[in-house]
């Protein structure tokens, strides 16, 4: 075979160990390994004693989980991007592609470790230590609740080492077609995505749930049992972000006759907005059965019936917020520099209205910080586009004629 054809096969090769793992990540294992265990333990229908079926169990896994769905939503964001990158021929794929490979490892070692630890008690204690106080190590009774044999934990790891070789053996860093251009770039393509989840889909949402659990424990149940435990509303953001990425650089990359100017953007955030807003109209008119079954506290009742509602506008929201920025980026309309302002305009909006409305007994307008910082991004990234010198993209999007 000629040095092209090995390399050929090579690159083929890596987009295959890449949707591999991307297919195990999504589908066999999914984002919710330890919310299933979580939301079962909180129901009571496991069959397991008492004991085990304790807060301290409990904890276990929900420390677990907390650092899952960051490590989850970090590995399918990088390894469907270097998929992309490849069949597409996008600059910098293999910087992408050699982070994707480790964080493929990391995640599978992340479960193998949940799994083994599962019968140590001093694990227990110490994941638990960060949510009560005055654990006792003797009265933790452990329970084997996630897979028997984790083939698959072992098969992410084993994929994220083939990975790594493969993209050494391929050379795919230093492949003309793939080394760094002004057209196409990945790691920019993936950042509004990065970005928008560290801070909106885990940093803010787990500062709210410290503030409701802070205010009453029981309303932090009935939250995640009304809204929180429900397919689609239990998925992590990244998977829409991931789907509005992917969408936008197909869109950017022209193989889509049709898809340009105005057509693009319309496809590029109304495809993803549309997704996200069906299913929450649905549920809105289909919310579940809440007084008897969790709590017979009226007032309680009524006050996450209203939550109920303004959650939902508060997702619809922020998603459609976020596929906005993610097209004006990878459409080349906003910069990465204009992008780091209106994300740090939006931490402080976010941190400074969370603050002031943290003390409110209502649980609805917890969600209301969000909804504000999340708008006024968009307008800055609309006024920031607006105002960028002789920008022909937006003008054509706007419907001025091209010139001759």
């Amino acid at each position: 075979m000629k040095k092209d054809e090995i390399t050929r096969v090579r690159l083929l090769s890596l987009a295959v160990l890449m949707a591999l793992s991307l297919f195990i990540l999504l589908v066999l294992v999914g984002n919710n390994e330890f919310g299933h265990i979580i939301s079962k333990m909180n129901n009571n229908s496991l069959n397991i004693s008492e004991n085990q079926n304790s807060v301290y169990n409990l904890y276990y896994y929900t420390g677990f989980n907390v650092v899952y769905q960051l490590f989850f939503s970090l590995t399918v964001l990088f390894t469907a991007v270097s998929l992309t990158g490849i069949l597409l021929r996008i600059g910098n794929t293999g910087i992408i592609a050699s982070v994707a490979a480790i964080f493929n490892m990391m995640t599978g070692i992340l479960l193998l470790m949940a799994r083994i630890l599962e019968s140590s008690s001093s694990m227990h204690a110490w994941i638990d230590s960060f949510y009560i106080d005055g654990v006792v190590k003797g009265q933790i009774e452990t329970a084997q609740l996630m897979d028997k044999i984790p083939v698959l934990y072992i098969l992410l790891v084993i994929l994220g080492i083939l990975e790594l070789m493969m993209v050494k053996s391929s050379g795919i860093r230093h492949i003309k077609m793939f080394s760094k251009n002004k057209q196409t770039n990945a790691v920019v393509f993936l950042m509004p995505a990065l970005v928008i989840y560290v801070w909106e889909g885990f940093i803010r949402r787990n500062i709210l749930s410290e503030i409701i659990k802070n205010g009453d424990s029981q309303r932090t149940t009935v939250k995640e049992y009304y809204i929180g435990n429900k397919i689609f509303f239990n998925w992590s953001w990244m998977i829409m972000l991931l789907i509005a990425t992917i969408l936008c650089i197909i869109i950017q990359s022209g193989i889509i006759k049709g898809l340009s100017g105005r057509a693009g953007m319309l496809a590029g955030i109304g495809i993803p907005a549309l997704v996200t807003i069906m299913p929450s109209v649905i549920y809105a008119f289909n919310p579940p059965a809440l007084f008897g079954y969790i709590t017979l506290d009226i007032s309680l009742c009524d006050m996450t019936d209203n939550a109920f509602y303004m959650y939902l506008v508060t997702f619809c929201v922020c998603m459609t917020a976020a596929y906005i920025l993610i097209y004006l980026v990878i459409s080349g309309l906003l910069d990465m520099r204009k992008l780091a302002g209106i994300f740090v305009i939006n931490v402080v909006i976010s941190v400074i209205l969370m603050i002031i409305v943290s003390g409110k007994s209502s649980l609805a307008i917890q969600y209301m910080p969000w909804i504000v910082a999340d708008c006024a991004s968009v307008i800055l990234a609309f006024i920031c586009v607006a105002v960028k010198p002789v920008n022909k993209k937006m003008a054509e999007l706007c419907g001025a004629p091209k010139k001759v």
